[in-house]
């Protein structure tokens, strides 16, 4: 008899009652409309770069400084995100996902419109890194939400909508950016943005519903991150997404120039943000049926392949190829996102996870621009494609490492 009740107690331990907990919020059908309510705070949440990022000239006009200056008000943002993304997802987890993204839509918008004053340049920088504090809080918390407004078998899909959410918002904000600030003032741009990042967590707080708070102690910033680094399941998003990021933009930024055939290059370069959103939503129709992790691990061999091939073939068909790259390469974001819910059941686990996600994916888009314009004046288009085929191949081999450390696991 003792001996029977010994073996039942194992239902009892803390992964018994996180498996039960999963159970407990998982829903059996996918609430659209939340999720296109967390898709459009995400939208937002980019616009927080793209109001500036494309809007330099009107940013000139206010602030009268070089280039290089002014885009420290870029950077300000993406701070937050290199050194308190795990610190956030743990955070979050804490407060709760629900109150941290409504507390950050709000707090987002006073920003913006204290912003339409126009202060000085050193304190429109400090409110730029209050900012990125905000944009981190929902870049976390929104797709932890979304995944638990997701039936199972939907969770890749809202996933890889939710990777498109910075190409869908910077390709908008692009075409309609013009014409606001003819029509509004550039000022009044960000006007409009602080009032409908408030109404959207107005609405938020009334669709959402709270999720399950963690209770974990604070252990430390340096023990937090060896903790969450050191877990397979929780780290390998992230790499995944981290080699995308480190080659997107940069390819984005360069590759247009080298690729044009026949075509235009500002037409090019508006298309093929958009083509890779076509290898992002096709990595969630993948997803529900492949291992997310398998389906990063062949995006990147598949693209050292698709790399290659535009240095061989002519030049009017490098465009065509480019494509077929930038979808392959697009397959990455998806599938990265995908895995967090494919790996990790809790909602603390999926925060600490997507944390983690967005500090890498801030430290690529951080680092890779100036690695790739190095390549770029040392080796040209062969420097630019070959660079990326070997970050395409590191990103190959991470995928191997994790599968195998959560295989031993």
């Amino acid at each position: 008899m003792a001996v029977h009740l010994r073996r039942a107690r194992p239902a009892l331990t803390r992964r018994g009652i996180s498996r039960q907990a999963n159970r407990m919020t998982e829903k059996m059908h996918t609430s659209w409309a939340q999720i296109a309510l967390l898709w459009v705070a995400g939208l937002l949440a980019a616009a927080q770069f793209g109001k500036i990022s494309l809007a330099f000239p009107a940013m000139a006009e206010i602030y009268p400084l070089p280039e290089p200056v002014l885009a420290i008000c870029i950077t300000a943002v993406s701070i937050a995100g290199m050194t308190l993304g795990a610190v956030a997802g743990f955070g979050i987890a804490r407060v709760g996902a629900k109150t941290a993204l409504v507390g950050a839509l709000i707090f987002a918008g006073i920003l913006s419109l204290v912003q339409t004053l126009l202060p000085p340049f050193s304190v429109m920088v400090f409110l730029r890194g209050l900012e990125g504090l905000t944009h981190l809080a929902i870049v976390v918390a929104a797709p932890v939400l979304m995944i638990n407004v997701s039936a199972k078998k939907d969770q890749p899909i809202t996933m890889a909508i939710w990777a498109s959410f910075f190409g869908v918002s910077f390709a908008g904000t692009a075409a309609i950016m013009p014409a606001l600030i003819e029509t509004v003032t550039y000022p009044g741009v960000w006007m409009l943005h602080g009032a409908a990042m408030i109404f959207i967590a107005a609405l938020s707080a009334l669709m959402l519903s709270p999720l399950p708070r963690a209770h974990a102690p604070w252990e430390g910033y340096v023990s937090l991150h060896k903790r969450i680094y050191s877990n397979p399941a929780l780290i390998a998003p992230g790499l995944g997404f981290f080699c995308h990021t480190l080659i997107f933009v940069a390819l984005l930024s360069f590759l247009p120039a080298y690729s044009v055939g026949r075509f235009d290059t500002a037409l090019v370069a508006s298309l093929y943000p958009l083509i890779a959103l076509a290898g992002t939503f096709l990595a969630g129709f993948l997803s529900r049926s492949i291992a997310p992790l398998t389906v990063i691990r062949w995006s990147y061999l598949l693209s050292v392949i698709a790399l290659l091939v535009i240095l061989l073939v002519p030049e009017t068909a490098r465009p065509y190829a480019a494509g077929v790259a930038f979808i392959l390469v697009g397959l990455a974001p998806g599938a990265s996102f995908a895995a967090i819910p494919a790996l990790n059941l809790t909602p603390e686990a999926q925060s600490q996870s997507g944390g983690a996600l967005a500090q890498l994916g801030n430290l690529g888009t951080g680092l890779g621009s100036p690695i790739f314009a190095l390549a770029l004046t040392v080796g040209g288009l062969a420097g630019l494609v070959i660079l990326a085929a070997l970050i395409s191949l590191a990103g190959a081999s991470l995928m191997v490492w994790s599968q195998s450390r959560l295989a031993a696991r």
